[in-house]
């Protein structure tokens, strides 16, 4: 890919494809219903797709940077996300914006309990891994009950390094100010704290947010 190294490092989301021209570029993002953002390589006639915004000084000559500032999803493409998500009674709810299948839980669970449940419907546990899944959890209006103040998501503290379960480190943090700080090895969304990232227990009860992958082929 013909973009710099250090913007790649920085970029989470990308895809490619062979395009002819710029506009040829443009409409395949159009397409891609997670596409943010392009950039066409004039040399190479590579079309590489963001699911976020890059900087702009990163791109280099002969390459066009697209920014996608309203993306128009056909009915029918959310017609057909609507019916993975909800396959089989599984209580997914699907957002256009991310895109992405989830569901919240409330009923206390550990760790362990919490990734079995997820992943009873081929979900895991919300991996909030872009800035979009950031503000869509900021959005969420999690309730708390008797028993349940947080939320769990994805996210392991091992060795002083925060990753995700497949083990990806974890770059961009959204933690609630003064956090982490009690000390726990997991991470999850304390109600009030709007959807900012809270350090929470493994054999602790908490609810529990998953998120399930689409695929469009």
């Amino acid at each position: 890919m013909s973009v710099s190294t250090e913007a790649l490092n920085r970029t989470s989301g990308v895809t490619t494809a062979s395009a002819t021209t710029e506009n040829a570029c443009l409409n395949i993002c159009h397409k891609q219903i997670s596409c943010l953002a392009a950039v066409f390589d004039e040399t190479s006639s590579r079309c590489s797709m963001y699911d976020t915004k890059i900087d702009e000084k990163e791109v280099a000559a002969k390459q066009d940077y697209f920014l996608v500032l309203k993306k128009t999803i056909h009915e029918d493409v959310t017609v057909y996300a609507e019916n993975l998500c909800q396959g089989n009674s599984s209580g997914y709810i699907y957002n256009a914006t991310v895109p992405l299948c989830y569901k919240i839980d409330t009923q206390p669970r550990l760790k362990t309990a919490a990734e079995s449940f997820c992943g009873e419907f081929g979900g895991r546990l919300l991996r909030i891994n872009t800035e979009r899944k950031q503000r869509f959890v900021e959005d969420l209006d999690l309730k708390a009950t008797a028993s349940i103040h947080k939320y769990r998501v994805d996210g392991l503290l091992s060795g002083g390094v925060w990753t995700f379960s497949d083990g990806t480190p974890i770059t961009d943090v959204y933690w609630y100010p003064g956090e982490p700080a009690g000390g726990g090895v997991s991470i999850g969304l304390r109600v009030g704290h709007n959807g900012k990232w809270d350090d929470i227990s493994p054999v602790i009860n908490h609810g529990t947010i998953c998120e399930k992958e689409l695929s469009f082929n």
